[in-house]
């Protein structure tokens, strides 16, 4: 395993995970564990507890914080306030250049924080940058889908317009630039995809990598409902925010809407074909 020496050339960065009750134990474990397996490990793992946590999960990351040492920070939440909110008090208490999301119940490719900081160095303007991820199902090696997203920052910005242009469990992001956009968004519901219409319309650059960086656990129902009616007026709502901030026109607006409205309201089939045929058409 490689250890970031004196004289390295990438910056420092952290690693920012939240979790709550609910997680899976086993899951938590082996999230962190591709966390400590990279071939360039973090200066600082930042976890935040969103709310009391088993004693199975807290058993896990006792381990975790014994053998990674000082630098594993636990950040906790008396009572479960979102992720949104869990996020901004991790971030308060992270004192790197970069940071990196990772969800806890996703796996990390063993090259992926290398990979992202090797871009870094070699794009010192560029503010985000995130890559593919493989969905999987179940077992790791069960691989059910891929996540491709925009690479460009042109790209990026085209496409924020319709979908969320990053894949949020394999970003890594500025730290300095959360207080310029007015810290992370706590809505709880499209708080990710707010942070990134809010990096673009604020001008800093975006970019993905062409590469799977990140294995992310899925359920079967790929196309199943978000969250019902309270997210579809979320998502309406936020659509006419962000054009109104210069992301997207009347025609974007729309399109996302249709498409969610039947995300949320119509049969599996019906959902499918929609997206297939709307969304990701305009999306190109």
């Amino acid at each position: 395993m490689k250890n970031k020496q004196v004289g390295d050339k990438f910056p420092t960065f952290a690693v920012l995970m939240t979790v709550y009750e609910k997680e899976q134990p086993a899951f938590l474990d082996r999230s962190l564990r591709s966390v400590s397996e990279q071939t360039v490990r973090p200066d600082q793992i930042v976890v935040v507890t969103d709310g009391p946590l088993t004693p199975e999960l807290d058993r896990v990351l006792a381990h975790h914080q014994t053998a990674f040492g000082e630098a594993f920070k636990i950040v906790r939440l008396a009572e479960n306030k979102g992720r949104g909110r869990a996020s901004q008090a991790g971030i308060d208490t992270i004192t790197t250049e970069w940071i990196a999301r990772m969800d806890s119940d996703d796996i990390c490719l063993p090259d992926r924080f290398e990979k992202q900081l090797q871009a870094i160095v070699a794009h010192p303007q560029v503010a985000v940058v995130g890559g593919y991820v493989l969905e999987f199902a179940d077992e790791e090696d069960n691989i059910v889908g891929k996540r491709k997203v925009p690479l460009t920052n042109d790209e990026i910005r085209n496409y924020a317009k319709y979908r969320n242009p990053i894949n949020n469990p394999a970003v890594m992001f500025k730290r300095e630039a959360i207080p310029n956009l007015g810290g992370y968004p706590t809505m709880n519901i499209l708080e990710d995809y707010d942070l990134w219409i809010r990096f673009i319309a604020n001008g800093y650059e975006l970019m993905n990598l062409p590469e799977y960086l990140v294995k992310m656990r899925v359920s079967s129902g790929m196309y199943s409902r978000r969250g019902g009616m309270d997210f579809l007026k979320t998502y309406i709502k936020m659509k006419r925010k962000w054009r109104q901030m210069g992301i997207g026109d009347w025609k974007s607006e729309l399109t996302s809407n249709v498409a969610m409205t039947a995300n949320t309201l119509l049969p599996d089939k019906a959902r499918k074909l929609i997206y297939q045929k709307v969304l990701h058409k305009n999306c190109r």
